[in-house]
């Protein structure tokens, strides 16, 4: 083998490495990227499902009905009337009685 192909050769070598080095680096900030998102995408992951939680607790909170309030729900649903000024009569085609509805889910 000649001087010159070995020296072919060894420049080949050194330009096909160099190469790699230029993929390898990119590569890594490109791992290095994606890690960092990763890690915010599990922060804010986190954040949501507490977020998530804190709206079911108030959620059920609201739904949660003591025993008298499901049996005067259980009335309306049935048609009538449980407000103080039409109690016991029948609600016309089941429409939906804002003061009824007050008795039953509002804040007491």
């Amino acid at each position: 083998m000649s001087t010159k192909n070995v020296d072919e050769g060894m420049d080949d070598l050194s330009t096909q490495f160099e190469q790699m080095l230029t993929k390898i680096t990119t590569l890594r900030t490109k791992v290095a990227a994606i890690l960092e998102e990763n890690s915010e995408l599990r922060i804010e992951n986190e954040h949501l499902r507490e977020l998530l939680g804190a709206a079911e607790k108030k959620h059920q909170g609201v739904r949660e009905l003591s025993q008298s309030k499901k049996n005067l729900e259980k009335l309306y649903n049935q048609g009538y009337h449980i407000c103080n000024q039409y109690y016991g009569k029948r609600r016309e085609e089941n429409e939906s009685c804002i003061f009824c509805t007050d008795i039953i889910y509002g804040e007491r």
